[in-house]
């Protein structure tokens, strides 16, 4: 049963719905995995709601104030994302009360949020989900292409991947007639930094704050691919500092002078340099 309530008011109040685990790695390491709602259809149409019924929410994964930091930090790069590019998951915060229905004195408090299911961004964007492996490269829309994989190099996330469809999905665009590539799942990030994260540096990195570039699609067109995202860089610095998120000022502070100094040695760094595999390394305050 689900009971939520909005600012204005109840939304729903012991409402029947079904939860399932969602996540193979947060299922196994997490003291609390992701969660996928799931409400009866027929529910939704009754209170006039859109009746797509399954969303994600995202959990903390470990617990006491590191892990709802993990969750703020997570969510604050789906909102940069949102802001340089109308093809993002929009996200919504929640504050979660877990109760077993058998054993009252059980519940606990926590905080999560809601992602934007993949029906609703279809219909937002006039696009449809494909599950496609090895997608050739004429077939990527070049511009979503650049934005996803220089966005993903500024944070410093390297965990996705095109080819196996690895924290990255495909939507077909009928008006391109090509598929357009959306990522999720940014808890490895440099700038989350979850405690869990266990990933090899890859030559020539030297820090585990470094951040090297995966573009390997358009390989002869990186340096245009990571310089088209420098006009971002003013809308992507005020996300960082006054977005709806609960994250604390100090570590807003924190994120923004990590992807300020990307930003400085994007538009410094000559064309010739910006290949794939080219590092840009970290010179601290993360």
């Amino acid at each position: 049963m689900i009971w939520i309530q909005h600012k204005d008011g109840k939304l729903m109040r012991n409402v029947p719905m079904t939860i399932n685990l969602r996540g193979k790695f947060r299922r196994m390491k997490c003291n609390m995995p992701p969660l996928l709602l799931n409400f009866k259809k027929s529910t939704l149409r009754e209170m006039h709601l859109n009746p797509i019924d399954e969303i994600k929410l995202v959990t903390h994964c470990i617990n006491g104030d590191d892990g709802v930091t993990n969750l703020e930090e997570e969510m604050l790069c789906y909102q940069m994302y949102e802001k340089v590019t109308p093809y993002a998951y929009r996200t919504i915060w929640v504050n979660m009360e877990y109760c077993d229905a058998l054993h009252p004195d059980s519940c606990f408090t926590s905080f999560g949020f809601l992602i934007e299911p993949d029906k609703v961004f279809s219909q937002r964007n006039g696009v449809s989900e494909k599950r496609i492996y090895n997608v050739s490269q004429d077939s990527l829309e070049y511009s979503s292409f650049k934005t996803f994989t220089a966005f993903n190099f500024m944070i410093g996330n390297r965990d996705w991947d095109i080819v196996s469809s690895r924290n990255a999905k495909l939507f077909f665009h009928p008006g391109f007639g090509k598929y357009i590539v959306v990522p999720y799942d940014f808890d490895y990030a440099n700038i989350v930094n979850a405690q869990y994260r266990r990933q090899p540096l890859v030559p020539p990195m030297e820090h585990q704050f470094d951040r090297i570039y995966d573009g390997y699609y358009f390989r002869d067109q990186c340096a245009e691919t990571l310089k088209s995202f420098l006009p971002f860089r003013d809308s992507v610095l005020t996300v960082i500092l006054k977005a709806n998120n609960p994250l604390n000022e100090e570590r807003r502070e924190k994120v923004e002078g990590y992807i300020g100094d990307w930003f400085k040695w994007l538009d410094k760094t000559n064309t010739n340099l910006l290949q794939y595999g080219v590092v840009c390394y970290y010179k601290g305050g993360l």
